[in-house]
């Protein structure tokens, strides 16, 4: 197995990146059609949430990309700092930016339609909307829009874009204290209100799915619920009513999950109906007891129980993503484990019936909330990124070299 050769470059500012060149891909089933990857570590001195305000243990949970700078290369929000894209094959350095403010940046949108990018941000209670001064994203302006009740860990895990009202822009999803609510943007995001509207009660403030579950052409929203204190838990889909309205209906998926964590909704089996795959976490995580799984569509979205199909059960794996990474017309899953003494980046090839097989591609890396999948080099292939929780100082990416075209997301 050939090992990866590094190179570090600094920059004047004295921060590093580290960089891998291509090695063979780590294998653990059948070869993968993806045989390249290169590791960037965009950054190594990130600050943690707790540096600037209370609690001083708390990190970060914001990551998301999107070109705002319109060099066709997609940039990176991750907490309180904005990354630029340094175009070519990323090995350059990323150009960093604080936000101004001590902010958990979550998710790229275009709030007013202007030329300069958007970010939504949370310091709980307070939800900000952060505005680029500038095209490059070296400035930027803080405006509060909503508040929502804070969590145990202050801001929220879960957080999404989805079209909630058929028309308008896309609502903001965001999982708050024991609920999720939709915040709506309104046609002048400056002189009026941001309408937040609960649609989801008694549920972890972790990740949020979405998609279509009952067909009826609106996005619906996944969320687990703890019932006794890390000993019994729900998984549970909430139906969009169509009208805009929150406390939406809530229906049970199943009762066997543990502390789910992460969570993609896409069809995994090819049947045309959206499944749930779901990451478990555990804490403090030392033993590989937390299960990496999907629940597969019954038909009748309505029925309980839907039947449950495990991957892998090993260290806490609280990230997880899906797309079809080798272009094969199916959906894939990508995972990380956040704890344990391997810290596997790990690939899960569908087979186009929901059958998976492992692939292994990095090592010794941790992510607490990534394994997130995008073309960030425009190139038309998916490159993962991340950013850890133990090692917060982090921020990772994995550029995929194998494969060009077209890429599936959803």
């Amino acid at each position: 197995m050939k090992l990866l050769n590094t190179l570090t470059v600094t920059l004047l500012t004295g921060l590093s990146i580290f960089i891998s060149f291509p090695g063979e891909l780590l294998r653990a089933g059948e070869p993968l059609s993806l045989q390249d990857w290169t590791y960037i570590q965009v950054d190594s001195t990130r600050k943690k949430w707790g540096d600037w305000n209370k609690p001083a243990w708390l990190r970060s949970f914001g990551i998301d990309a999107a070109d705002i700078t319109g060099d066709g290369m997609k940039d990176i929000i991750a907490g309180r700092y904005f990354y630029r894209n340094p175009g070519g094959d990323m090995t350059n350095p990323w150009e960093r930016s604080d936000l101004g403010v001590n902010v958990d940046g979550m998710l790229f949108v275009d709030v007013d339609g202007d030329q300069y990018g958007d970010v939504i941000a949370q310091a709980l209670p307070d939800v900000y909307w952060m505005e680029a001064l500038d095209k490059n994203g070296r400035q930027w302006q803080a405006t509060r829009v909503a508040q929502l009740p804070p969590t145990d860990h202050v801001n929220g895990q879960g957080y999404a874009l989805a079209q909630i009202i058929p028309g308008n822009k896309p609502e903001i999803l965001m999982a708050a204290d024991e609920s999720v609510y939709y915040l709506r943007i309104p046609e002048n995001p400056v002189s009026q209100p941001w309408p937040a509207i609960r649609i989801a009660s008694h549920v972890m403030a972790e990740g949020i799915g979405v998609g279509d579950l009952n067909g009826d052409g609106l996005p619906d929203v996944t969320a687990g619920r703890e019932i006794e204190k890390n000993a019994a838990y729900l998984y549970l889909w909430f139906e969009n009513p169509g009208d805009g309205s929150g406390a939406w209906k809530e229906h049970i998926v199943s009762p066997q999950v543990m502390v789910p964590d992460r969570v993609v909704v896409r069809d995994y089996n090819g049947d045309g109906l959206m499944d749930i795959a779901i990451s478990e976490e555990r804490y403090p995580g030392k033993k590989p007891n937390a299960s990496v799984y999907w629940f597969e569509h019954p038909g009748d979205a309505t029925k309980e129980h839907w039947t449950k199909h495990l991957l892998i059960t090993q260290y806490s794996s609280n990230n997880l993503d899906a797309a079809d990474l080798d272009h094969d017309g199916d959906i894939d899953l990508v995972t990380s484990e956040h704890k344990g003494p391997n810290l596997r980046l790990e690939i899960f090839e569908n087979d186009g019936s929901g059958h998976f097989t492992m692939h292994v591609i990095d090592r010794g890396k941790e992510m607490h909330l990534g394994a997130r999948l995008d073309d960030l080099d425009g190139d038309g292939d998916l490159e993962i990124y991340g950013v850890p929780w133990d090692n917060y100082q982090n921020l990772h990416v994995w550029r995929n070299d194998a494969i060009q075209g077209p890429s599936v997301l959803h």
